[in-house]
């Protein structure tokens, strides 16, 4: 990787917590995107499994 790269990365990285924790962790929108993420795929899960059984 060249040293433009390097830099630019470095220069966008995410912003961290004094323990290395990346902030992007506790931010309550990604919370809420993770679980209907989440909702979604148990959802998905549970309907492939019961019209497996009805069929």
């Amino acid at each position: 990787m060249d040293q433009a790269t390097q830099d630019l990365l470095a220069g966008t990285e995410p912003p961290h917590r004094p323990n290395g924790e990346r902030k992007l962790a506790h931010n309550v929108f990604m919370q809420i995107t993770w679980g209907l993420l989440g909702v979604a795929a148990l959802g998905q899960l549970f309907l492939l499994v019961w019209l497996d059984v009805m069929s």
